[in-house]
């Protein structure tokens, strides 16, 4: 028996949902995802900068290098920097699937957890 013709007879009682990401859809998506990640940071690094406007207009986010920084207003801006970071990650990506699966009827990703 072939390795095609075993792994649909251990696949049939599965659903598909269950079985997995074909790689094709993984394939296909691999430009999308790259491109997303590259996206990703500069959109939260314009993010974290409009906030901190909103925040102190006045001032620049402190570093970790700068030496007069203030712990507590340091601490929060790189609370702040990393929730941008990943707020706009994971809706972005979560974007990019759903156009992907759109436009193939395929979701490229592991099944939903139940």
């Amino acid at each position: 028996m072939s390795r095609r013709a075993q792994s649909e007879e251990l696949a049939e009682g599965i659903p598909e949902r269950e079985q997995g990401t074909p790689v094709v859809t993984k394939v296909l998506f691999a430009p999308v995802k790259i491109v997303a990640n590259r996206v990703a940071p500069r959109l939260s690094t314009r993010l974290f900068t409009r906030l901190w406007r909103v925040i102190d207009d006045d001032d620049p986010p402190p570093r970790a290098e700068e030496r007069q920084a203030s712990i507590a207003k340091l601490a929060f801006a790189l609370a702040l920097e990393g929730a941008c970071a990943a707020i706009v990650a994971g809706l972005l990506d979560h974007a990019s699937r759903r156009r992907f699966a759109r436009l193939t009827g395929r979701w490229p990703g592991g099944s939903a957890k139940s």
